[in-house]
């Protein structure tokens, strides 16, 4: 298959592409199911690709050679002194791994930043691909790529073929080529780097930069381990910051893209001939990890992650402290070791901070000493096996004296015992002592990772609670400064502080639920005004009172008191408020004097105001002989009448009660009505839910009936009068009318007002 050959059949898939982009346009085929079917082929054939090198025929860009192109020396490349071509193959090959696993990712993930990634990035350097075909597939495959059949050959014009077609074939489908916003453009910019970095080929930085003199060989927490380590902090907290505000499936899928890139650059030192020699699997412990990792996020995997999360993230952090490699910093061995065990300890750590998976509970811990004990005596029985058959393997460490080592005699001493035991043909070694103690060793050390995970999770959870308590002050403080357009908090939106209370469009709706519990209602009420509420039992009349008075919050819609936005000018609204809920909570150990006076401090009121207002109601309401015991004496009634007191010793102009009556005795009744009719005397507002018909017929100016969240009727008693129907009449017919959509004639005329 020569040059010429190799590039025909490129463009020939991408012409099949174009036929099914046509078919994608018109309906003909289902374009996401063979998108992701495409997409996993293509995933597919860059493995089989990729695996297929053998030691033998890997023999292309530079992996153990001294060349970097900054000083233009010679290196193992097929490319010999011609540093240009070595150059743009080193770049087309890492370049290319990124494109592709972009293109596979984005036939299952709907993300703009991901599909202006193959438009911009990916597409551009598969067609680069082509157009330096002759030194791309020279350096990936060698000198002889076009004289002798080489499998990858035509695995490599599959994959830019495929790579172009699924990219080229949704500009048919779509009929556009998208461009960015500006927003999504710093959004590619951002991302792509992160991209590229994470399939980063483990011999760049050697290729790049070579040998640089000075470097000494990390290891025993010399100058070079410890910066190393510093740095190896700082890189999780950057990419906590830069996703922490993201959507939870956006951090997902970063996730993916990262944990997949950087598998796929740790399965360079393994190939297809390695499956059948399991001596040579990457069964390491933080080898383990690499595979986990990505699995855990792609099929969330909440109970395989507890395994990683305990058990990889301590191996991991003590083989980056221990490092088992001699060469320079830059070289592929280096690159690979740092490239396996880092990701295995940040990563779980910052799947939880992102709250990707949940906060490990001590079960948690217990399920991955399970899968440790599984994990840790397999091993052992791989190593004593494989070694006894002629190949010495050393997973986990549990067959050298590579950790015993560092310990001194003592610990060497522990690998004196040694157990054989013969089974068949082949004896089986074990170091009893040795293993013992290592696996005891690392269970209290998981254990001792669970105490540190839950202290740092408290020490992060204050500072993240922090966090967000000044965004979200920033963000009011901004959306409060756009609001007021200049004006004073401290000054009402309607240049009028005058007794009122308004709801513009109001709705409210719990939680996730799709239905509202109120729905579009608006009304107003002035000024000198008793205003009844009525309704059926969860009609919304609650949900309104507890929105008006700031005990939930606003769906949509505005509520007014005074002039202030109930939701924006939270404590203006609520100095303008006196509420009386219909379960009073009281602090039954202070006296009626001590709660009220208690009441007043909160709302500043001074002294002579205070005790002239109290006075006044201790003789209205009957409590001079007990006003200075303890509440526990009190009754229900006495009770009722202390939290009316503590609603009006600041004298707000909006008195708000929810079944205010309820309980009471005949006498109680009595002077509560006089006290409502006696508040709106003097130009405030009473504004009261209640189920008693006959006691609204009788004290109130204007009535408001709400039935399933929504406003139907709001009227006059005198309207009604005029229009021969008694209060329970009218409730009745309103209430027992089965017509969603019904609202009184009467309303129509109120909504209007408001509304302007």
């Amino acid at each position: 298959m020569n040059h010429s050959g190799s590039v025909l059949l490129i463009f020939g898939l991408i012409a099949i592409f174009a036929g099914l982009a046509f078919g994608f346009k018109y309906k003909k085929i289902n374009s996401s199911i063979v998108r992701k079917i495409l997409g996993v082929i293509l995933a597919a054939v860059t493995l089989v690709r990729y695996m297929y090198e053998t030691e033998a025929n890997r023999g292309t860009i530079a992996t153990d050679g001294n060349y970097h192109f900054l000083q233009g020396l010679n290196m193992f490349s097929p490319f010999g002194d011609d540093v240009l071509s070595t150059v743009i193959s080193l770049l087309l090959t890492w370049f290319s791994f990124t494109a592709i696993l972009a293109i596979v990712l984005d036939q299952f993930f709907e993300y703009k930043t991901l599909r202006h990634l193959t438009n911009f990035f990916a597409l551009p350097v598969l067609i680069l691909d082509i157009i330096f075909f002759g030194r791309y597939a020279t350096g990936i495959i060698g000198t002889d790529v076009f004289t002798d059949f080489e499998l990858r050959l035509p695995l490599l014009c599959l994959e830019i073929g495929i790579g172009i077609g699924l990219v080229a074939s949704r500009f048919i489908e779509e009929g556009k080529f998208p461009i960015p916003t500006k927003s999504e453009t710093k959004s590619l910019l951002f991302a792509l780097p992160f991209a590229i970095l994470t399939i980063i080929p483990t011999y760049i930085p050697l290729a790049f930069f070579g040998e640089i003199p000075g470097l000494t060989v990390i290891d025993d927490f010399n100058y070079l381990h410890r910066i190393v380590l510093y740095f190896s902090i700082i890189v999780p907290f950057v990419i906590f910051h830069a996703l922490k505000d993201k959507p939870q499936d956006v951090k997902r899928f970063v996730m993916i893209f990262m944990s997949l890139g950087l598998m796929w650059t740790y399965m360079r030192e393994y190939t297809f001939a390695d499956v059948p020699t399991p001596w040579n699997w990457p069964l390491h412990l933080c080898n383990t990890a690499q595979f986990i990792i990505p699995i855990c996020l792609v099929f969330k995997v909440d109970k395989l992650f507890n395994f990683t999360l305990f058990i990889n993230v301590l191996g991991a952090f003590l083989a980056m402290i221990m490092p088992n490699f001699t060469n320079t910093p830059l070289s592929n061995e280096a690159v690979h070791f740092w490239i396996n065990h880092y990701p295995a300890f940040f990563m779980p750590l910052l799947l939880v901070a992102l709250k990707i998976f949940e906060r490990p509970k001590f079960k948690s811990w217990l399920y991955s000493q399970i899968a440790f004990y599984i994990y840790f005596f397999g091993m052992i029985f791989a190593n004593s096996y494989f070694t006894a058959i002629g190949h010495h393997t050393d997973f986990f460490f549990l067959n050298s004296d590579f950790i015993v080592d560092k310990l001194g005699k003592w610990a060497e001493k522990t690998r004196d015992l040694v157990l054989p035991i013969t089974v068949g043909d082949v004896t089986l070694e074990f170091y009893p002592v040795y293993q013992s103690l290592f696996f005891l060793v690392y269970i209290v050390a998981s254990l001792g990772m669970w105490f540190l995970y839950a202290i740092l999770f408290k020490s992060w959870d204050s500072a993240e609670d922090r966090r967000l308590k000044e965004r979200d002050y920033k963000r009011m403080k901004k959306e409060l400064t756009e609001f007021l357009g200049g004006r004073n908090i401290n000054e009402p939106i309607t240049g009028d502080n005058s007794p009122s209370l308004v709801l513009k469009h109001f709705k409210k709706k719990y939680g996730k639920n799709t239905h509202y519990s109120v729905n579009d209602v608006s009304f107003e009420v002035k000024g000198g005004e008793v205003f009844g509420f009525l309704g059926p039992n969860g009609a919304g009349k609650s949900t309104i009172i507890k929105s008006v008075v700031g005990i939930q919050t606003i769906t949509e819609g505005n509520i007014e008191v005074c002039g202030y936005d109930v939701d924006r000018q939270s404590i203006q609204a609520k100095h303008n408020l006196g509420f009386v809920p219909d379960h009073y909570a009281l602090y039954e150990n202070l006296t009626g004097r001590e709660y009220i006076n208690y009441i007043a401090d909160l709302y500043s009121v001074s002294q002579e105001e205070r005790d002239e207002r109290i006075e006044g109601y201790v003789d209205a309401f009957q409590l001079t002989g007990s006003f200075d015991n303890q509440m526990k004496t009190y009754s229900h009634g006495m009770k009722q009448k202390i939290a009316i007191m503590a609603a009006l010793v600041h004298d707000p102009k909006v008195w708000i009660l929810d079944e205010p009556l309820t309980g009471l005795d005949p006498n109680s009744i009595f002077e509560v009505k006089e006290c409502m009719k006696a508040h709106a005397a003097k130009g405030n507002i009473v504004f009261f839910s209640s189920h008693i018909i006959d006691v609204v017929e009788k004290i109130c100016d204007r009535i408001a009936i709400i039935k399933k969240g929504k406003l139907r009727a709001c009227v006059t008693l005198k309207e009604l009068e005029e229009r021969g129907i008694d209060l329970e009449s009218f409730y009745l017919s309103i209430i027992e009318n089965e017509d969603p959509d019904y609202v009184d004639i009467s309303l129509k005329g109120e909504v209007e007002e408001v509304n302007e």
